[in-house]
């Protein structure tokens, strides 16, 4: 086994140093505090050492528990001697039960994870809620001591459950990267990114990025996070309204993309008048196809322009040179379908002519959203589009399709009214409209969860 020790400012520095130098591959033996930094062993080749490292860091703890219990004896000690024994005597039991729970609880997390009767996962849970019982025990404990024997003892007792508990979330590492441990707060966070739908490689970058020096301060790291969220969406740099060209949009069925092309060309022929505008439909595949887009067109007054199957996309694209915006509707046909390839080819043939956008539902699943993108990817997607904003329930998974492959976010579609109900977006309303989304889903379930919990009761017992 190669093990070597690092030392750096921070846990996030040191992992850093980890990877650059053992690489992906390498284990955490071991960590603790220095001074301002922190030092941290690491090794190749774990496997053979993993459980009798596993055991001496949890005999520790256990030590560490035997050692808080004497520091509580003799605080309480030096408690009787106080000159107010009536108040000493009436907070006794109180304090002596919290000292009993809050010790048995990490007792007895520690010996599961030893013994291997419990996951690490409730042991976490149990230390998380033993450690503020404990350190608000032995904050009254030490309240008749001086500050100077206060002090040292209560950021001992701190930085030792602090790095129990980062132990433990180490321990359970990444579910995406399980190579890699987190911090406490980077623990939190990334879950925070999966309630909101964030893809969990995109979270996994996102927490890295946050500094892990203030573990304690979840709501700081979070509001960091979502700072980055809204830096890391790639938006149009142009709107495409004032600037015209040329736009294929492909998508699945259902995606919105002939509405989201009528209400593209009214506002355009509200802004800019009729003339420059034209209309192309390529779905020949489906009864009654061009019906929506002719009736768009009628009303516009707009020409609308049918490509016969295996037509030239590009001969006719010359012939409306003269039109400085160009919308073009396709098929939401499936992969399996024989003629998708051939629509995919027609596109690709045009060139540098068109540009192709990729209408992505807000209502889909992940999956679905990541196979549309790799399904439509050959014919060389330049952008994209969100609709069906007022649907959804959660914007994370298109957020991160955009993000990941760094296509550019044009539109966002809220409604089916036209010309209205299409938007250019704006990245801090998404994330902030994102994070609202989750906190309502989490209040319903809440809400679901106590209804559920009372109906039951009443069914048990009539009450």
């Amino acid at each position: 086994m190669k093990a070597k020790r690092f030392t750096a400012k921070n846990m996030q520095q040191a992992l850093r140093m980890v990877s650059a130098e053992l690489g992906p591959d390498a284990v955490i033996l071991s960590n603790k505090r220095l001074g301002k930094g922190v030092e941290v062993i690491a090794a190749l080749d774990y496997q053979e050492m993993a459980d009798e490292q596993q055991q001496q860091e949890i005999d520790r703890q256990l030590s560490l528990q035997q050692e808080l219990e004497q520091a509580k004896q003799a605080t309480g000690k030096i408690r009787q001697a106080q000159p107010s024994q009536a108040q000493a005597s009436q907070e006794k039991p109180k304090l002596d039960h919290a000292n009993v729970s809050s010790t048995a609880a990490l007792k007895e997390a520690l010996m599961g994870i030893k013994e291997g009767t419990i996951a690490q996962s409730k042991a976490l849970d149990a230390v998380m809620q033993s450690e503020e019982e404990l350190q608000q025990t032995m904050s009254q404990k030490t309240s008749s001591m001086s500050s100077a024997e206060a002090e040292p003892f209560l950021a001992k007792v701190s930085d030792e459950l602090k790095d129990l508990k980062n132990w433990l979330v180490s321990q359970q590492g990444n579910a995406w990267n399980p190579n890699r441990p987190l911090s406490w707060q980077q623990a939190q966070i990334w879950q925070r990114c999966q309630d909101l739908g964030i893809d969990p490689s995109w979270a996994d970058k996102l927490v890295s990025a946050i500094p892990d020096d203030d573990d304690e301060n979840i709501e700081k790291g979070w509001a960091q996070c979502l700072r980055f969220i809204a830096e890391d969406l790639p938006l149009a740099e142009n709107n495409m309204l004032h600037t015209g060209g040329c736009f294929a949009f492909v998508g699945p069925t259902g995606a919105g993309k002939s509405t989201t092309i009528g209400k593209l060309a009214a506002q355009y022929v509200m802004n800019h008048g009729s003339d420059n505008i034209a209309l192309i439909t390529m779905d020949n595949y489906r009864i009654a196809a061009h019906d929506q887009l002719k009736t768009f067109a009628r009303i516009m007054e707009v020409p609308l322009m049918v490509l016969e199957p295996n037509g030239d996309l590009s001969a006719l694209l010359e012939k409306l040179s003269d039109k400085k915006f160009i919308l073009i509707d396709t098929a939401g046909l499936a992969i399996q379908d024989p003629h998708f390839s051939v629509q995919l080819s027609m596109l690709k043939g045009a060139g540098n002519k068109v540009h192709t956008l990729l209408a992505l539902p807000l209502t889909s699943q992940a999956r679905c959203l990541q196979e549309n993108f790799e399904h439509f990817k050959p014919a060389g997607i330049d952008g994209c589009i969100f609709t069906k904003l007022d649907e959804c329930f959660s914007l994370g998974q298109a957020m991160s399709i955009a993000s990941v492959t760094r296509l550019p976010i044009h539109m966002v579609t809220d409604g089916p009214h036209i010309p209205d109900d299409i938007h250019f977006p704006n990245a801090e309303k998404m994330v902030r409209l994102a994070e609202q989304m989750a906190r309502m889903a989490q209040t319903r379930w809440q809400t679901s969860e106590m209804s559920s919990a009372a109906n039951n009761n009443f069914m048990q017992h009539g009450v």
